[in-house]
């Protein structure tokens, strides 16, 4: 990730250690020719308990893989990942100033909810059904 970007996202080896102890933690290398370029991490809503929404709440391509569709692609992959797990929703948030994360974000489907994380991030949510839908 580029410089400016380190506020977006917590550090990979945070999550993957996170992932360890939090068990519904489903981390996910992006990888392109056997080279990681990204990193990802989701879950499903436990609190309350909701098998059919969950959370995508990493989301990093590395800086010299950003803007050639990466991103794109493995927001999709993932998409496609949890809908076969039987979601219905998929949430994620970006900061304000991720204008990129934004619009990656809503391309896809994803709607702002009107809702801000507990960081003051704005939280968007995809309705599965639609997305399949437009594609």
């Amino acid at each position: 990730m580029d410089e400016y970007q380190k506020d977006y996202v917590a550090p990979n080896v945070y999550s993957i250690a996170e992932s360890k102890v939090e068990e519904h933690y489903c981390p996910r290398v992006i990888c392109s020719n056997d080279r990681v370029i990204g990193f990802l991490m989701y879950c499903v809503e436990v609190d309350p308990p909701d098998e059919t929404l969950f959370w995508l709440f990493r989301f990093m391509i590395g800086k010299d893989h950003q803007a050639k569709g990466y991103g794109t692609k493995a927001l999709q992959m993932v998409i496609d990942e949890i809908a076969a797990k039987g979601a219905k929703r998929i949430r994620t948030m970006y900061k304000s100033s991720n204008n990129i994360a934004g619009k990656l974000y809503k391309e896809m489907g994803f709607i702002e909810t009107g809702e801000y994380d507990e960081c003051g991030d704005i939280i968007l949510e995809l309705n599965i059904s639609l997305q399949k839908n437009a594609n």
